[in-house]
């Protein structure tokens, strides 16, 4: 049987508890449009919110439904059904994905390079686990999945970069004991699992079911479609789909909260006017004249992420990049004629073009499987943020796959050629990095508190650190001449901060400036929400657009039955 289940409103990352009758899902909070926790009961018509969710990702239950598991605000964390605030179990600073199994041990993925980690569910005992089955190197370990015994659990062991290492994804099942370990069947997607049967989603986006003998550890038959067409995420390889132990299967058609426009806002939140067309983008950035804004745009129909460049005097949008892998996070240099990005066309590249996009791309920094940075093969990503005033140094997020660098931190790459430089080298998560327009000054992300908030250092040499937020913040962006920084709170409220940044430092309160609802994060790569004009006058918000009609869910019962019966 299959039917839907109407939802309130975008609902993303499904997951059905063990006995398929509650489903917990992700869905953008009315007024803030911030991510939050949504239970309904299989059969009724609407969810309730989850107090304290905020930001929430990636939900799963407790082998007793009683609790939920959930990622936000760079931690792992765990509330009960019936409320309560949340508690935070281990840090995650770029998750994907977590399970909880019968023995009551949670295996998470913390980053978006590196291995799965399990911790008791109380919060103890934290350490990798895959890593000692698997070597990571440039490979992700996300997705886990526990089996019923609650030892042992699948995952997918993902690459990324060309279409041919990406198809080198596999599913693999392994134990806690560390014993066992089998390469399942090679896909790009999350496992599920039902009734004895591991389901994925292919090629085709087509939700496939196979017998699966875990004492083998091998795939014991034939599959068969369960689905002709589920909603696929090709950025973090996830289908948007769940399986309860029955084999009933909640699936979304559609993928949740992609569709964005770039708007303009006053400092009072007011509306001014739109750029472009709706479609699933970010990372707004604004050419230095103020012309032109860089933005990453995901094709779905050929699965591919470019940049492009929208004029705004002449109200035309062109296309910057044609690799067939992904391309993003395009930043101006200084004098508005070149744009570096990031592409994972070999693996860990930083490219330069010049903006008027006749002339071939050149290679700044190419770190694939087998190179090495600062002589460790820690790299598994590299984002540009923003440049030196004279055009000679790229400032970049590196996300890792090495734990003590807690998922990212900042690095210099030379323009010219050469070897990168760490700067800011520490144990906490670095992002953001931001330099100021007469390079003294660099404001960054950092999580160093046990929760992300905006600092400032000096450049080139990183001497002293100036907080600059209070409550939470990510997303620093200066005012040209210096005298303000703005940055998100945690709960998606602009905030600008006066600062006197001369001879020494110091800054003033921040203050509110307008809500932004932007699009939740999908990608590692989704860096910022906004841009600011040179004047600090006019906000380029990346702006969450509700769609006009919403799909509900659909749900399958009895998926796994023999059709000939």
């Amino acid at each position: 049987m299959e039917f839907a289940i109407p939802v309130p409103g975008e609902v993303g990352q499904p997951a059905l508890s063990l006995d398929g009758k509650l489903l917990v899902y992700v869905s953008p909070d009315e007024k803030t449009g911030i991510p939050m926790l949504f239970v309904q009961r299989v059969g009724t018509p609407a969810g309730a919110e989850i107090a304290g969710s905020e930001g929430a990702s990636y939900p799963f239950w407790s082998p007793d439904d009683a609790e939920i598991g959930f990622f936000a605000h760079d931690k792992l964390q765990k509330v009960e059904v019936s409320g309560g605030s949340p508690r935070t179990l281990a840090k995650a600073s770029y998750p994907r994905g977590a399970s909880w199994g019968a023995k009551n041990v949670i295996l998470f993925a913390p980053d978006v390079g590196g291995p799965i980690w399990r911790v008791d569910a109380d919060g103890s005992h934290a350490e990798p686990l895959t890593s000692k089955l698997i070597p990571v190197g440039q490979d992700s370990h996300r997705w886990p999945l526990f089996l019923p015994d609650g030892e042992h659990f699948l995952f997918l062991r993902a690459r990324f970069g060309t279409e041919e290492e990406g198809r080198a994804s596999a599913i693999y099942l392994g134990s806690l004991s560390g014993k066992d370990l089998k390469l399942l069947i090679q896909v790009r997607s999350n496992p599920g699992y039902a009734d004895g049967h591991l389901l994925y989603v292919d090629e085709k986006k087509s939700l496939i079911a196979v017998p699966l003998d875990v004492s083998k550890g091998t795939i014991a038959g034939d599959g068969r479609v369960i689905v002709e067409t589920v909603g696929y995420q090709p950025a973090v390889y996830r289908g948007a789909f769940t399986a309860a132990a029955d084999g009933t299967v909640i699936y979304n058609k559609s993928s949740m909260g992609a569709q964005s426009i770039l708007t303009w806002f006053d400092r009072a939140g007011q509306e001014l006017g739109k750029v472009g067309q709706t479609s699933v983008q970010a990372n707004p950035a604004i050419s230095p004249e103020g012309d032109r804004v860089a933005v990453d745009i995901t094709d779905l129909r050929e699965n591919n992420l470019d940049i492009w460049i929208e004029d705004l005097k002449k109200g035309t949008s062109t296309r910057f990049t044609f690799d067939p892998a992904e391309e993003t996070d395009g930043v101006w240099s200084p004098d508005g004629s070149s744009i570096a990005y990031r592409s994972n066309a070999g693996g860990l590249d930083v490219k330069l073009k010049k903006a008027h996009g006749l002339e071939p791309e050149r290679m700044l920094l190419k770190a694939g499987a087998d190179a090495k940075v600062f002589g460790a093969a820690d790299a598994f990503d590299l984002i540009p943020n923003s440049w030196t005033p004279d055009g000679q140094q790229l400032l970049c997020s590196m996300q890792t796959t090495q734990q003590e660098s807690q998922g990212s931190e900042l690095v210099l790459v030379p323009v010219s050629g050469g070897t990168p430089t760490r700067f800011l080298a520490s144990h906490s998560a670095k992002s953001n990095g931001q330099i100021s327009a007469d390079g003294k000054w660099v404001a960054f992300a950092s999580d160093e508190s046990g929760d992300w908030e905006v600092y400032v250092t000096t450049f080139p040499g990183a001497a002293g650190k100036w907080q600059i937020s209070r409550g939470g913040g990510t997303e620093p962006r200066w005012r040209h001449d210096g005298k303000e920084i703005f940055y998100l709170g945690p709960t998606g409220v602009l905030m600008a901060v006066p600062v006197d940044a001369g001879e020494t430092f110091s800054s003033g309160t921040p203050a509110e400036l307008f809500q932004v609802r932007g699009r939740a994060p999908i990608s590692s790569t989704d860096l910022f929400t906004y841009d600011v004009s040179r004047d600090g006058q006019r906000f380029l918000v990346n702006q969450y657009v509700k769609p006009a009609y919403v799909s509900p869910l659909t749900i399958v019962q009895h998926s796994l039955a023999d059709p000939a019966r």
